[in-house]
């Protein structure tokens, strides 16, 4: 659902739906088992980057971009990754993951220009170093795993690593910075833009007093710096907003000018 302006009153409609012909429906792929360029099953991830729409379309394991702010309900998508059409669903397209492929994809950042895309289901994060132009376009390289063809979670640990991720679903850039919720380890890690290889190690560490460490609130209960289950992230300017799903509350957190002026390891 799109309002065109902030809204400034409760309950507020507002003034455009996608993925339904009309604000009075509700069925998943309007009712049908394949999807198209119109519709959409369980959308979790959005962002406005300014010039382009986009949705991660989770249950049909696929993202979607409209050029410009859609204008009308149920306007189509025009570019779509994830899939090789806008009629199918299947989940890393049907073989075996690759740089094309998606399983969940949840969160959406652009980040010094790339668009980031957390693949939750195949515990990544994709990774374009440009704006796609063409449909399916696989991406240029991923964090979380070692290559696109590994999707298991903490690259095959029970643990976690700096290198490795379980199942990310939120993702925000700030600065230099790539932040993502690790959600399965709750804990907060990020990257810096010159982190542009796959499997490069995360260099920020939030939630947990080591890479290796995991745990709800760290198997205690919850304190100012603890998570349980980090969902959803945003950032505006040096705030970063996490949704602390497990612990039913959002955290604010100001990011330091020290580490916005980190560049190099």
């Amino acid at each position: 659902m799109i309002w065109n302006e902030t809204p400034t009153t409760n309950n507020q409609p507002a003034e455009i739906v996608l993925g339904q012909s009309d604000f009075f429906s509700g069925e998943s792929n309007g009712g049908n088992n394949d999807p198209t360029a119109q519709t959409l099953f369980w959308c979790y991830g959005v962002h406005w980057d300014g010039a382009r729409f986009w949705v991660a379309d989770t249950g049909n394991r696929r993202v979607l971009m409209w050029d410009g702010l859609p204008k009308t309900n149920g306007q189509a998508a025009d570019l779509i990754l994830g899939q090789d059409d806008f009629e199918t669903r299947d989940e890393n397209g049907g073989d075996e993951p690759d740089a094309t492929s998606m399983r969940w994809p949840h969160g959406i950042a652009i980040w010094c220009g790339r668009l980031c895309v957390s693949d939750a289901g195949n515990n990544r994060i994709m990774i374009w170093n440009d704006i796609p132009r063409r449909n399916n376009q696989p991406c240029d390289f991923v964090l979380g795993q070692p290559d696109v063809n590994h999707v298991d979670h903490n690259q095959s640990n029970y643990f976690p690593i700096a290198a490795g991720l379980n199942m990310p679903y939120g993702i925000a850039a700030v600065g230099d910075w790539l932040i993502a919720a690790d959600t399965a380890s709750s804990r907060l890690v990020a990257w810096h833009k010159n982190d542009n290889e796959s499997g490069a190690a995360a260099r920020l560490l939030a939630g947990q007093p080591t890479f290796q460490d995991k745990g709800d609130n760290r198997w205690q209960l919850p304190v100012r710096d603890s998570m349980s289950w980090p969902y959803g992230l945003y950032a505006k300017d040096d705030i970063l907003v996490i949704a602390d799903s497990g612990n039913s509350r959002a955290l604010l957190w100001r990011v330091s000018d020290e580490v916005k002026q980190i560049n190099h390891r």
